[in-house]
């Protein structure tokens, strides 16, 4: 991963302006958090702190009837919160917060939980939704819910998220439990987590059908229920993994680790070990283009075969790569993958 991509910095507001930020909003002030939102949102930009460690309670949705907790960011706008959570506590499904295609989000060291994506047609993104650009940096993600996609976050076709030093966890959905991406939608993690997230069907941690790129991060303890991918499920575009951790995720039937449908993936120093799976359990290709460099699979385990790496299709190269220790075998069928044995 390029420098670009692996540094992440909180979007400029406006060239030259000061930044309008009201006074700190109070512990627990809704209402307040709202309005310095609404005005953000008019004026094109500004800067929002809440109040240190504090819970911001939502319980309502920020329109009657409406889908998001939060107002819909249509411009440019920074919240700070210093270890504070935006949390929905209401009975009502809605979910955090959303970003239109032109605005900006950065949550800087702020948690957003228990957002609801499970009303009427507006199933995507339990968490945050974002059709326009998200920014986390220290912040955390979890416990969100989604009936259809991104339990967590999703990005939108032409949206993008970057996470800097942040944490999705705990989040579930039918498909991409902790994040889904969408068709032409872009994602760049760096020294962030994916940890301990499920969907019902595909990418318990990670569904991505865009560009995503992960550095030093960590996908671990992600679950899918029936299908596949319990780490990441890769179904077109590209997946750049440069370093990090890919570990002890599980799959109902095919790519503990990683399952690869269609797209272009590369691995690059990345550990995958101890996922399991029907078969592959750290890597199932059944389509696409699959490379690891320098990368290791280890300790991985499948009921039936392909311990390590099981190719049902497209192309799968390894480049200084060591496949061993799998269960119960490294590589399946038996000399499709070169360079691999046992």
């Amino acid at each position: 991963m390029s420098a670009s991509l692996s540094a992440v910095a909180t979007p400029a507001l406006a060239q030259n302006t000061p930044v309008p930020q009201g006074p700190v909003v109070p512990c627990g002030d809704v209402g307040e958090l709202i309005r310095q939102i609404v005005a953000g949102n008019n004026r094109g930009y500004g800067s929002i702190t809440l109040s240190a460690g504090c819970t911001y309670r939502l319980t309502a949705p920020a329109q009657p009837g409406g889908a998001d907790g939060l107002p819909v960011i249509t411009g440019n706008l920074v919240i700070s919160g210093s270890g504070a959570s935006i949390v929905r506590t209401a009975a009502t499904a809605f979910r955090i917060a959303e970003v239109a295609s032109q605005g900006t989000l950065t949550l800087n060291r702020t948690s957003v939980s228990g957002g609801s994506a499970t009303s009427g047609s507006d199933t995507t993104g339990g968490g945050i939704l974002t059709a326009g650009r998200l920014v986390l940096v220290d912040s955390r993600v979890t416990a969100n819910t989604a009936t259809g996609v991104g339990g967590g976050v999703e990005v939108a076709p032409g949206g993008t998220a970057q996470l800097t030093t942040s944490s999705v966890s705990g989040n579930t959905a039918s498909d991409g439990g902790g994040i889904h991406v969408s068709p032409s939608g872009r994602l760049v993690l760096n020294r962030s987590s994916l940890t301990g997230n499920s969907a019902a069907s595909t990418g318990g941690g990670l569904a991505t059908f865009g560009n995503t790129d992960l550095a030093a991060a960590v996908v671990r303890g992600n679950t899918t229920g029936n299908f596949e991918g319990g780490g990441i499920y890769a179904g077109a575009g590209t997946l750049t993994v440069d370093g990090g951790d890919i570990s002890n995720n599980t799959a109902h039937s095919n790519g503990g680790g990683i399952a690869n449908f269609g797209a272009t993936v590369r691995l690059n120093g990345t550990a995958v070990r101890d996922n399991s799976a029907s078969a592959g359990g750290g890597l199932y290709n059944y389509a696409g283009d699959t490379r690891l460099t320098r990368s290791r699979v280890t300790g991985n385990k499948a009921t039936t075969s392909g311990g390590g790496i099981l190719r049902a299709g497209g192309s799968v190269t390894l480049i200084g790569t060591a496949v061993l220790a799998n269960q119960p075998d490294n590589c399946a069928p038996a000399g499709t993958i070169p360079g691999c044995t046992g």
